[in-house]
Order: C-alpha cells, then structure tokens, then sequence
C-alpha cells in the first residue's frame, strides 16, 4: 500500500517541477534546454536572467536581478543560495546613499552549497565549488574549492 502512495506522490512531484520549470521559461531572458527548477524559488526580474543548459535550482533560492545573471551549463545551485546584484552605495553619507547594481556570472560546471550568498559583481570561474555558508565577495579562478565568510580559495580542483 505505501509502494502506491510513493508512485503517485513520485509522479505528482515530477509534474509539478515539470510546471513550475515552464512558467519560469516564460519569463526568463534565455532559458536552457534540460535545465529545471526544484521547490519554490523567489526571482526578482526573471527577463535579466539567462540560465543555461542542464542546470538547476533548488528549494528556497533567491535570485535578486536588478541587472545580468549569467548561469552557465551544468550549473547547481543547491538550496536557500542568494545571488544578488543590488548594492548600497554605504560610503555616502545617509541622505545620498542610492541602490546601484552589478551583474553576476557563474560559469559552467558550477556547484553552490546549500546556503551560499553570491553578492554584487562577482564572477565563479568554470568547475568551481563554493562551500555551503560562504559569502563570495570577489571572483573565485576556475577549478576552485572556495568556501568561509568571506569565501577564500582553499584549493583548486584538476
């Protein structure tokens, strides 16, 4: 009996993801051939994002795109990660402080651990890992491990 409820449970997720990848294809700038969108995400100006082929997004992510996100092929992104290319200009004083934004891009063959923060500006090289809980401030080479607050380069993957 439980076998049957597991099938149906199984098919009901499949089909869900299947409708929740297709409406985000509607909105997004380009949108990659066998890529998909697991659980519920929050996208902020869905048309500034480009996602490439075969890659994913998982539960709870936020994609912030005041400006470009760049999301290469054979990307993960795993869950609750935020990419956001908004920014206080801080260094003025309070009356003249305004939002600035820049863009984002993750180069293919990514992988984003569970709660990493991706900030303003910043550029993942291809093959690269960024730890669970880091926050990337500056770009991280291709071919490297790089976690902690802020994210540090640890070693580099061959």
């Amino acid at each position: 009996m439980m076998n049957i409820f597991l099938r149906i449970y199984q098919k009901q997720t499949k089909i869900i993801i299947l409708i929740r990848t297709f409406f985000w294809k509607l909105l997004f700038k380009k949108f990659g051939n066998n890529s998909k969108i697991f659980g519920r995400v929050v996208i902020y100006s869905p048309e500034n994002i480009e996602f490439g082929h075969n890659s994913t997004l998982n539960e709870g992510v936020l994609l912030n795109a005041r400006t470009t996100i760049k999301i290469g092929n054979f990307v993960h992104i795993s869950p609750y990660c935020t990419l956001n290319t908004g920014e206080l200009e801080y260094q003025k004083i309070m009356s003249e402080r305004t939002h600035k934004s820049r863009p984002i891009e993750i180069e293919d063959g990514v992988w984003i651990g569970s709660g990493a923060i991706i900030n303003p500006g910043v550029k993942i090289g291809k093959n690269s890992v960024i730890g669970a809980g880091a926050v990337v401030t500056k770009d991280i080479p291709e071919n490297s491990v790089a976690v902690g607050v802020p994210a540090e380069v640890i070693k580099k993957i061959f």
